[in-house]
């Protein structure tokens, strides 16, 4: 098993020489780039990985963007057919609202 193949919550522990990432989430500007692993946390609930960006400031991003997570099960019950999760969907509409509350001030 390889660094980015984890089945476990917490690269560290089961992988030790896994030494560096990738972000896989397709919409961010560093996807398929390659980070050393500073730390993993967890702060506030989501577990995030620490690296240290281009310009040498610590950075985050949370592990679910990342190859080092475990597939989430939603995407693989889904196998592609469905993009969004409810819970997700049901919040961006409330987020939108609450834009919509601001503009209409």
């Amino acid at each position: 098993m390889t660094c980015g193949q984890s089945s476990v919550s917490t690269a560290s522990l089961q992988h030790p020489n896994c030494k560096t990432f990738r972000i896989i989430h397709p919409f961010h500007p560093s996807k398929n780039k390659k980070f050393e692993i500073h730390s993993i946390k967890t702060p506030h609930g989501e577990r995030r990985v620490y690296h240290y960006d281009s310009e040498g400031r610590i950075a985050s991003v949370p592990l679910a963007w990342t190859d080092i997570s475990p597939p989430d099960p939603f995407v693989v019950v889904s196998a592609g057919r469905a993009l969004f999760r409810i819970k997700d969907l049901l919040r961006l509409v409330y987020l939108v609202g609450e834009i919509k509350k601001g503009v209409d001030k």
